[in-house]
């Protein structure tokens, strides 16, 4: 039980901060002279940041598939 309230609780309060992060972000001014140096306008990054997250998720996936296969 108390295992269960302590990672609900871990979980919130992450979610919590990362939220507050995100919304403390400022965005281009609404007159479109942001900052330049990319075309189209989106300019996400996706780069190392997202492929490390990835693969952190595939190794865990793959050590609880590895698990749960020599439990049973």
């Amino acid at each position: 039980m108390k295992k269960t309230i302590l990672r609900t609780t871990v979980s919130l309060l992450f979610i919590l901060g990362v939220s507050l992060i995100v919304s403390a972000q400022v965005g281009p001014p609404l007159g479109g002279t942001g900052p330049a140096g990319c075309f189209p306008p989106p300019c996400i990054p996706i780069d190392g940041g997202l492929s490390i997250l990835i693969a952190a998720a595939v190794g865990i996936g793959g050590k609880k598939a590895y698990d749960f296969a020599k439990e049973n």
